[in-house]
Parts: C-alpha cells; structure tokens; sequence
C-alpha cells in the first residue's frame, strides 16, 4: 500500500490535519476503490469513493474514504472475512454513523483509508452520495462545508471525534437545502 502514502495520504491516530484533496489523492482513491470491489465480486452491489478526499481542492484529511453497498441478499460475515484477509481492521459497529467501519493502516496508528460497510441504498449510502455529488457540483456547498471544518480544526484541536461530531449538522443542512433545492 505504498502507492497511497506515495500520494501523501496517511493520518496518525493522534493528529488532526486538513490538506487540499488533489488529483493523485482522487487517483489512489480511485485505485483503491476498484481493488475492494474486486475483492469484494459477488458479495456487494456497489463500491464507491466518497468523502472529502473524493471532491478536488476541497480541504479533507488525508484519508481516503470507501462506501460499501451491503444487499439484502448479502451476508456482512463474507464482506468482513475479504476485508480483513487483505489488511483492513474491522473497528465495530457505528450503526446510523458509518455502518460497520474497517481501517486500512500502512503502520501501526496510521490510517490511509476508511471502509464504511452500509445497506445498498439505504439512507447512509444515499447521503455519502449525495454530499460527495453536492461538494462536486457546487462551489457554494464546498466553501461552506470546508468554512466549517477549518472552523473546527481551529476550535477542537487534534479530537478527531469532536471534529466529525461538529461536521454533522453542517453535512444535514447542505444535504436539507439541496433536497429543498430540487
């Protein structure tokens, strides 16, 4: 997994860190989210990169992040065996906050990667896709979401759940007013 820290991409567990998402950050996003749903074949419907880290320019921790669209027919237990055969962590259950969530580490407390394992559009799919779409499209959502999290960083320092707590309301308002918007 070099070819992700190559890019710059990697957190410690202790740090807190915006970076511009660049195109090589996209690119090894890209790549890796074609690798899990290569893995994966048979077992989810749909794999897609999301997140800030999937949006150009836009300030994101260097992580990249992965929504993994869980069917009915689907049996999680399958999804967790191929993940973790290939060196993601499952870190528990996060229900309406993440689904079940899996780590991707190049070294012991420092992520590159984050799987969310959700129902296939279900509402958290629907959501990440829609904020990952919104952030794309418009640079009015983009300057207000990335006000927020500077705004954050600022305030809560290197608590990274502080930080995603205090992304919450701002991710429902754009997602509010677009859903409004159309």
């Amino acid at each position: 997994m070099e070819w992700l820290t190559d890019v710059g991409l990697g957190l410690d567990y202790d740090a807190l860190r915006l970076d511009r998402t660049s195109q090589a950050w996209i690119d090894a996003g890209t790549r890796l989210r074609d690798d899990v749903a290569g893995r994966l074949a048979g077992s989810v419907i749909g794999v897609e990169q999301i997140g800030s880290s999937s949006v150009l320019t836009l300030l994101a921790k260097p992580i990249v992040d992965i929504a993994i669209g869980l069917g009915d027919e689907h049996e999680f237990s399958a999804v967790r065996d191929r993940l973790e055969a290939t060196g993601w962590t499952y870190r528990g259950d996060a229900g309406a906050s993440g689904g079940h969530v899996f780590v991707l580490e190049t070294k012991i407390s420092h992520r590159v990667a984050h799987a969310h394992v959700v129902d296939y559009d279900g509402e958290q799919w629907r959501n990440y896709l829609r904020l990952r779409d919104l952030l794309r499209r418009s640079s009015t959502a983009l300057a207000r979401y990335e006000a927020v999290k500077q705004q954050l960083v600022g305030e809560v320092g290197d608590d990274r759940m502080a930080y995603t707590d205090g992304k919450s309301k701002i991710v429902h308002m754009l997602l509010d007013d677009a859903a409004r918007a159309t």
